[in-house]
């Protein structure tokens, strides 16, 4: 694998200790599976952040990846940590399936979106649908209400809730879900704004236009291959082009929601020339990484750039 791709793995890799600490790993404990520290372990909070528990993909990631200097490759605790994670989330669900980020009794469909997408990643990763299909079978009121419900300002948002409705569909082979699945995707291209502009907020941001295509990736992976969605990517991988710097970067304050990094796994997925601007970025320690990220967003990234390394390892394989 080349240096330049490593980058991205090993930055993910060098994140799981991190997160390790973050979490109650203790079987024994009423909040294991919980990575919120605040509220298992501190006590400074009363209710723990729904989206911490994204930790679990990451654990789940760490454990089935198997690539160079992956020293948690295998490991079953792994494993056994990232379905406590799960179960812990799937516990503190509101009765409709949703879940708090911010307040107690929040329904937050960003925290709902991506944890349900992070779940059915991690089921794809540790075993399938029929080692988690107790789990499959309780998140389905999840997937229900992340398809009753919308998010019109915020395209990450609703590009996370058709990777985690895309992913429940090929895991579950339920026809509710697909319906879900197909509506939700064809809300997402009308969404698109000239060029491919995903919109956040009514403006355009390179670091969200980043994650909504993260997402949207990731739907194409689990729907093998779609054509329209692969040539929204591909729309705004030019976009993103006319908004990075030579290290990667783009300038906050040209951005909607004034953010200062770049998600790379999309870029990852259509083998964009982008990505050398992101690995000099980061050769060069000047574009922000996951490392440099408070433990609220760390997990979210880090899975990320695991996604992106994973991507230009298999393409190495295969080219």
């Amino acid at each position: 694998m080349p240096d330049g791709h490593q980058v991205f793995l090993s930055e993910a890799i060098s994140i799981v200790p991190r997160v390790l600490g973050l979490c109650d790993r203790q079987s024994e404990s009423s909040t294991f599976g919980c990575c919120d520290r605040n509220y298992w372990h501190y006590r400074l909070i009363d209710f723990p952040n729904a989206r911490l528990q994204e930790a679990g993909l990451l654990m789940a990631l760490a454990a089935s990846a198997n690539v160079n200097n992956n020293p948690y490759f295998g490991q079953q605790s792994l494993s056994d940590w990232a379905r406590a994670a799960w179960r812990h989330w799937l516990c503190r669900r509101n009765r409709d399936g949703s879940v708090a980020e911010a307040y107690p009794g929040e329904r937050s469909y960003c925290a709902t979106a991506f944890g349900a997408a992070a779940l059915m990643e991690t089921v794809r990763l540790l075993g399938g649908s029929d080692a988690w299909s107790e789990e499959l079978n309780q998140v389905h009121t999840t997937l229900n209400w992340l398809a009753a419900n919308e998010a019109h300002e915020t395209a990450n948002q609703a590009a996370a809730s058709l990777w985690a409705l895309a992913g429940y569909a090929h895991l579950s082979d339920r026809q509710d879900a697909r319906s879900w699945t197909d509506r939700r995707r064809e809300e997402i291209l009308s969404m698109a704004g000239p060029r491919g502009v995903l919109l956040e907020y009514g403006g355009f941001d390179a670091g969200y236009q980043s994650i909504s295509m993260a997402a949207i990736a990731r739907t194409v992976r689990w729907r093998n291959n779609d054509d329209k969605l692969e040539a929204l990517l591909r729309q705004g991988e030019a976009l993103l082009g006319e908004h990075m710097g030579i290290n990667g970067d783009s300038d906050p304050q040209k951005n909607s929601r004034y953010t200062q990094y770049i998600y790379p796994s999309a870029l990852a997925v259509l083998a964009s020339p982008l990505i050398a601007r992101l690995e000099k970025g980061l050769a060069g320690h000047s574009l922000l990484r996951p490392s440099w990220m408070d433990d609220r967003y760390c997990t979210a990234f880090a899975i990320d750039y695991f996604f992106a390394g994973l991507e230009a390892a298999s393409a190495d394989v295969t080219s």
